[in-house]
């Protein structure tokens, strides 16, 4: 059995196929095998790595408003109901080259994109980790017996002590699996939107009679085509003369919403798929018509939104991990102290995390 408690043999085949398909492997061939498994229609099935991903403006926002702010928010050990006196220096300070913010960045970034994320821990003995590194997807991977181990090249042996894996929880998946649909949409739309811009639709085509296109070859139409632009300059009014035989037609305007409503659509699919209000990915108009206006998250009612419908499912997933007794003594846990984000009005001094 598998550690999702299921027989990965059955379900994707032998493990000689699959040394590394499980969701510690690397992203890349994790979303790849996906793809296959899931999305049979396509013969040649598209993925979509952490770069492309972030390259997508609206994951961009999204990616960064998680993790800019559970970077911010600190993690304290508790007693029961009590902060310990003492904290662990792990929480506030750190041994390498990153301090504590850069711990909580990665593990956000990685839940928020492939569902899962991994802290290796320095430790003075059971339950007392002493340091903390982050460990990005792709560096570690599980056991047969369920026990999680870290890259031995990539990782310093000291953060190789005791490696957990902290899950998102079962049908969150990370954006990479569970918004790949709406990713590979907005790629195409972006696609098609250079496209436009590069090749725009003709505003006016000249229609010359058969008797002058057969007559003229292609360098005499081409400078018929100049000369007309020409005459139709701004400097030369908005007359233009012609002879009988070229006949122009308007085809109207180049149409200047270019995918607009299929952008803001794929905005608000991303958005879901985030759990962060659509506002805060600023659109502008839909296709229809409609104003969407937007204004920041400038109150403690909308910050309470964010962090109840999309923030907290992350936070609760660290706290439950790390809370457990090879991090924790028992009886202690690790939560995220978000008390400081949902004030209002919003403090204006930081919130302290390090020391």
């Amino acid at each position: 059995m598998g550690i999702f408690g299921r027989n990965i043999e059955k379900t994707y085949g032998s493990r000689a196929a699959l040394p590394l398909v499980t969701p510690f492997s690397p992203q890349d061939n994790l979303v790849e095998v996906i793809a296959n498994d899931l999305y049979p229609e396509h013969e040649t099935p598209k993925t979509v790595t952490r770069d492309t991903a972030l390259r997508i403006p609206a994951v961009k926002r999204a990616h960064d408003i998680h993790c800019s702010v559970l970077a911010r928010t600190p993690w304290r050990q508790y007693a029961g109901d009590a902060e310990v006196t003492t904290q662990p220096g792990w929480l506030v300070n750190s041994r390498t080259a990153s301090g504590p913010r850069q711990l909580r960045w990665g593990v956000a970034s990685d839940l928020f994109i492939g569902g899962w994320a991994a802290v290796g821990f320095a430790m003075d003995g059971p339950g007392k980790p002493a340091d903390a590194l982050h460990i990005p997807l792709g560096m570690w991977a599980v056991n047969e017996d369920g026990t999680v181990t870290a890259d031995e090249d990539k990782v310093p042996a000291r953060y190789r002590d005791l490696v957990v894996a902290i899950p998102l929880g079962y049908g969150s998946n990370g954006m990479l699996t569970d918004a790949r649909e709406s990713l590979i949409a907005a790629r195409s739309i972006e696609a098609a939107y250079r496209d436009r811009v590069d090749n725009p639709i003709p505003a006016t085509d000249i229609e010359l009679s058969k008797e002058y296109w057969a007559a003229w070859g292609p360098e005499e139409r081409e400078t018929f085509r100049k000369k007309y632009i020409a005459n139709r300059k701004a400097e030369n009014g908005a007359v233009s003369l012609r002879p009988e035989y070229a006949k122009p037609n308007y085809s109207g305007a180049i149409q200047t919403d270019l995918f607009e409503s299929a952008r803001n659509g794929v905005r608000l699919d991303i958005a879901n798929h985030a759990g962060i209000p659509a506002s805060l990915l600023e659109g502008s108009r839909q296709g229809g018509g409609t104003d969407i206006k937007y204004s920041g998250v400038n109150n403690g009612a909308d910050r309470n939104e964010l962090w109840d419908f999309g923030l907290d499912k992350y936070a609760s997933a660290i706290e439950d991990r790390l809370s457990l007794d090879d991090v924790c003594p028992s009886g202690e846990s690790i939560r995220v102290d978000a008390s400081r984000y949902l004030t209002a009005p919003m403090p204006t001094t930081p919130q302290t995390s390090e020391d």
